[in-house]
């Protein structure tokens, strides 16, 4: 159960929290946070070339895949080897079962910064969608990140860099702006871009964050 002594803020970085809620929520079959597919395709199209073939031959891993429908999403439009991680035993078994007839996806209940099922060098892209900013949850100020915060941030971002191939890229889906997103993702083994994702009508944009090794 998740510790009450936390705030629900802070309580997104723990996995009791996601295996709860998940349970709580198992009627609702999918959900997405923030952005969908439709919206953030174009930002995968220009950094992730394929077609229904090629698609077939990438490696893709989801990072903290939740209940989201874009593992879905990019496996029918022809991105078939995906390899989906979530730190919540609940989601993985639940979503796993929901997408049983799409063979090519796999399932894996695994810490994201602990990937250990993962050979060095495996994936062509890493994506994450909204993962990064739950670990980032704290009650305090932007820019006085707590040590335990960096340093789970930092496990995260070097097991990723791990399981990228030598010319691989993780794709970053954020609300958080450049400025604030710097401090955490810049690291000495990737080159950082960041793109803005426009919010139609919306009262914010959101961020596509490219890291290229």
């Amino acid at each position: 159960m998740a510790d009450l002594r936390l705030s629900e803020v802070d309580q997104l970085q723990t996995r009791e929290y996601w295996d709860t809620r998940y349970q709580k929520d198992r009627d609702d079959t999918t959900f997405d946070w923030f952005k969908t597919f439709q919206d953030l395709e174009p930002f995968f199209r220009k950094h992730i070339t394929w077609d229904n073939e090629s698609g077939r031959d990438l490696r893709i891993v989801m990072l903290g895949c939740g209940n989201s429908t874009l593992s879905k999403d990019l496996y029918d439009s022809g991105l078939r080897n995906i390899a989906n991680v979530d730190f919540s035993d609940t989601c993985i078994s639940h979503m796993a079962e929901f997408y049983k007839d799409d063979k090519e996806m796999t399932w894996h209940t695994m810490d994201v910064r602990d990937m250990h099922e993962f050979t060095d060098g495996k994936f062509d892209v890493a994506i994450d969608k909204g993962t990064l900013d739950a670990f980032l949850s704290y009650t305090g100020s932007v820019w006085t990140i707590p040590d335990h915060i960096k340093e789970s941030a930092s496990k995260y971002m070097d097991e990723t860099n791990r399981i990228l191939k030598p010319d691989g890229k993780m794709l970053y889906i954020s609300y958080r702006q450049p400025h604030f997103a710097r401090l955490i993702i810049d690291r000495p083994y990737w080159k950082m871009e960041a793109e803005t994702i426009s919010d139609p009508g919306g009262s914010f944009d959101y961020f596509g964050y490219v890291l290229q090794k």
